[in-house]
């Protein structure tokens, strides 16, 4: 308890997101190096910030230019940073046969935003069985879909790497233009649209899904908001992406290809980063629903980034009653505490004045458009990993302004921001309050 009580649950993730990053970037340098692949050590810390913060943004071609082994390093990397720094290392001794501490419960538990560490060893263990039962589930149809163009061998490999890679939400693909091979077929897009969105729900929300299968109770409101809003945007995101992208970007695919692909491009960009259409031949229009779909991203203790379908759900929910004049916010029944509304504007302000900071920065060292900077910086901070091909041309300090915003998505604002500043505070003084006109 002395480690818990001394190092708060946020710094110790960020420490351990940290910790994976650097032995990852050296591991990733050292192996490519050795197999006759030079990487710089930049490329090697972007490529490995990338992979831990499952963004899938990319420097290099990860075909191409890593070699075989480094592939396995950069698999390895997506992995363990889609379970997190704090499922990873807990799960160790579950594994091995060995007794989880108490300490290693609570430190799983706030990985996973759970106040409390009753229960954490049977949710450790769902979280594990779901991640593996998935990923080696798809890993058939995908397996199946590459047959049709690959050796067995090598369909096999393909199959594993964007199994882990579409659940963990990375966007890692062997192949130089992600998954554009595959924009007139059904069985890879459709394997990877089904992965994503598992992996993105949120491992809490896969438990109670699974209770609820077995013992028939109603679902908590969380998890009701996780669903809705995930549907609701996967929906509303297929209709606009179909409407603008028609006789644009999918001009050359026939009517019933069209549906699927604003289907595919509906659901990678809440923090996938796969595309079967190349993202520059989107209008404006579809650039702007994109990046829509970026900001708010994947659901909590998920694999994905943004600012989260809660949040966007509290927001909205929030602002409804607040037009329709109503005190108390209440979904399902259940009243959201007023300390969620502040924590859901507070993230959401901040994540945007980040975003702010860093395209005016990009703006300074980059000669590309304002509209690529812009996407690249929702990219990386929604841990997407989807690009308009600018990526492997950024300056040095480009890179690392990505590095950064990739690491600040992943761990998360109000993480890092506890991690860092956090401290015991005092008791509360009530203070007079203040009329303050808004709007």
């Amino acid at each position: 308890m002395r480690i818990y009580s001394s190092l708060r649950v946020e710094r110790m993730l960020v420490l351990g997101f940290l910790s994976l990053i650097t032995a990852g970037t050296l591991v990733l340098w050292a192996v490519d190096r050795l197999s006759g692949h030079p990487l710089s050590l930049l490329d090697a810390l972007f490529t490995a910030t990338s992979a831990v913060c499952v963004t899938g943004l990319a420097v290099v071609d990860t075909g191409r230019d890593l070699s075989l082994p480094a592939q396995g390093v950069l698999l390895l990397l997506i992995q363990l940073g889609g379970l997190g720094v704090m499922t990873a290392t807990t799960a160790l001794p579950l594994v091995f046969g060995m007794k989880i501490h108490l300490r290693q419960r609570l430190l799983f538990a706030g990985g996973l935003g759970m106040d409390t560490p009753q229960g954490a060893v049977r949710l450790l263990s769902t979280v594990l069985r779901y991640t593996l039962a998935v990923e080696a589930l798809m890993a058939a149809p995908l397996f199946w879909g590459f047959l049709q163009r690959e050796a067995p061998g090598r369909a096999a490999y393909l199959a594993v790497f964007h199994s882990i890679s579409a659940f963990c939400n990375a966007g890692f693909s062997p192949y130089g233009d992600s998954l554009e091979t595959f924009a007139g077929t059904f069985w890879v897009p459709g394997a990877v649209m089904v992965l994503v969105v598992l992996g993105g729900l949120g491992f809490p929300v896969a438990a109670e899904l699974r209770a609820c299968a077995r013992r028939r109770h109603p679902l908590s409101a969380y998890t009701r908001m996780v669903l809705v809003v995930t549907a609701g945007l996967i929906l509303l995101g297929t209709v606009l992406l179909a409407f603008s992208e028609w006789d644009r970007a999918f001009r050359d695919l026939p009517p019933l290809l069209k549906g699927w692909n604003a289907l595919f491009h509906s659901i990678t960009p809440r923090t996938a980063g796969f595309d079967t259409v190349a993202l520059r031949n989107f209008s404006g229009l579809g650039l702007g629903i994109t990046l829509t779909l970026m900001f708010v991203g994947a659901s909590p203790a998920s694999t994905g980034g943004g600012i989260k379908t809660t949040t966007f759900g509290v927001l909205l929910a929030c602002s409804w009653k607040e037009v329709q004049g109503e005190e108390e916010t209440v979904v399902w029944g259940r009243r959201i505490d007023p300390r969620t509304q502040r924590k859901a504007l507070a993230l959401t302000v901040l994540y945007l004045a980040t975003l702010f900071l860093a395209v005016l920065g990009l703006c300074l060292y980059e000669p590309f458009s304002f509209r690529d900077l812009l996407f690249e910086a929702f990219s990386a901070m929604g841990t997407v990993g989807l690009s308009v091909g600018i990526t492997p041309r950024l300056t040095p300090e480009g890179k690392m302004i990505l590095v950064f915003l990739m690491f600040w998505g992943r761990v998360g604002i109000v993480t890092f921001l506890y991690g860092i500043l956090a401290r015991t505070r005092p008791g509360k003084v009530q203070y007079p309050s203040a009329q303050m006109p808004i709007g």
